[in-house]
């Protein structure tokens, strides 16, 4: 058994360095290489940090189409484990407030703005904190 978990380990080790020849490339290759990988990375960066901007639905009041279009946002975004976790929050504020966000959604314009992915989870806190203030807002765009 011991045999096994050292031969496993060594394997582990050595498999990395199977994957990635690294020494294969030259120098150039290598530099072209960072460039793709920094391309790459831009584009995720850009799709990670930027948002549909939802301001107006804030500005209207922060009704059921707000939650349901931050929602919709967070579930076509890439997601982190935060994410994961307020995502899966909305979704039973959602159920437990019997939203049908399909229907509210049909109602709802799509913002031609972006907004940094920040600024749309401050727009979160801000209609929640709202919320628990004013108590039930159901207001349809």
């Amino acid at each position: 058994m011991t045999m096994l978990m050292l031969v496993s380990a060594v394997a582990m080790l050595i498999s990395p360095c199977a994957a990635n020849p690294v020494r294969n490339l030259t120098l150039s290759d290598s530099l072209n290489s960072i460039i793709d990988l920094v391309e790459q990375y831009s584009e995720n960066l850009t799709k990670s940090f930027y948002v549909e901007d939802v301001t107006h639905l804030v500005e209207s009041g922060c009704g059921n189409n707000f939650f349901c279009k931050v929602h919709d946002i967070l579930q076509k975004h890439p997601k982190n484990d935060e994410e994961k976790d307020i995502l899966r929050n909305l979704e039973i504020f959602i159920k437990k407030s019997h939203i049908n966000c399909k229907e509210v959604l049909k109602k709802v314009r799509p913002s031609e703005k972006e907004q940094l992915l920040p600024d749309l989870l401050g727009n979160l806190t801000k209609c929640i904190q709202r919320r628990n203030v004013m108590g039930n807002v159901t207001q349809a765009a």
